[in-house]
């Protein structure tokens, strides 16, 4: 029986990426121009303002955010699906697969495609920097990989959203009180160390977001590991948040719903 659902999980996971494939141009597109434009100002004007050697920083950072907003962008998708009892979730929901795997397969469907949008961002970055970017501290291995965990917490974390917003006309609620704020305070345009250096408090209160987790990592395996959150136990952490956020998230739509 498992070997059976994973093989329908499997068909189902192929079905949405031959759905999403056109989607991949315009989508990788987009996360070269919203990373390439973050770069360069930050490694070429932003200097002539007394911030020097930020590009690099930036760069490994983007990768992190650009594949937590493609994920972010996906939500609208995901409610309309709920809200619309005509919708192809309704129909999966009829398979002979448990209800839970439905809900995480939109998870990993999100988790690929931000996962293959951002595989382009450190090399085009790279280019743009030139020899601004030192690669003297950068693992392959650890980089890709804590983006891959990281692209799978951010599939959870966008169940979990689509089952707390009521509908599509309340996305800019989520979007405001918790989307924004998680990027904003989550160590994109400063280091948790220099939150730290600022205030103790608001920096060990800044570890209950995962985004913290996410581009400390990210950091940890390409930049001086010193600068930033050891790297394992950021990974650790991103994959405790994609746990218990997938819980939370699958077992409330599956309430909501009314999943036998």
């Amino acid at each position: 029986m498992f070997l059976q659902n994973m093989q329908i999980l499997k068909q189902l996971l192929i079905r949405s990426f031959i759905i999403y494939k056109p989607q991949f141009k315009d989508k990788i597109l987009n996360g070269l121009i919203f990373s390439s434009l973050n770069t360069i100002v930050f490694a070429y004007i932003m200097p002539v303002a007394g911030l020097k050697n930020f590009g690099p920083f930036i760069l490994f950072s983007m990768t992190g955010t650009w594949g937590f907003f493609s994920t972010i962008n996906n939500i609208a998708k995901l409610i309309t699906d709920i809200t619309d009892e005509g919708s192809n979730l309704t129909y999966e929901l009829t398979l002979p697969i448990p209800q839970w795997m439905i809900f995480a397969k939109y998870a990993l469907d999100n988790a690929y495609q931000a996962f293959i949008i951002t595989l382009l961002i450190l090399p085009i970055g790279k280019l743009l920097l030139w020899n601004q970017c030192s690669f003297e501290h950068f693992s392959f291995f650890k980089f890709y990989f804590i983006l891959l965990v990281a692209c799978i917490f951010f599939g959870f974390f966008s169940v979990l959203m689509s089952s707390l917003t009521e509908n599509i006309y309340k996305l800019d609620n989520i979007w405001l009180r918790i989307i924004f704020p998680m990027w904003f305070l989550g160590c994109f345009q400063f280091s948790w160390k220099t939150l730290y250096s600022i205030s103790p408090t608001l920096a060990y209160i800044n570890l209950l977001n995962p985004l913290t987790y996410a581009l400390e990592g990210s950091r940890a395996a390409a930049l001086d590991p010193n600068l930033s959150l050891p790297y394992w136990p950021c990974v650790l952490a991103l994959v405790f948040a994609s746990g218990l956020f997938g819980y939370i998230g699958i077992a409330k739509l599956k309430q909501r719903l009314d999943c036998l």
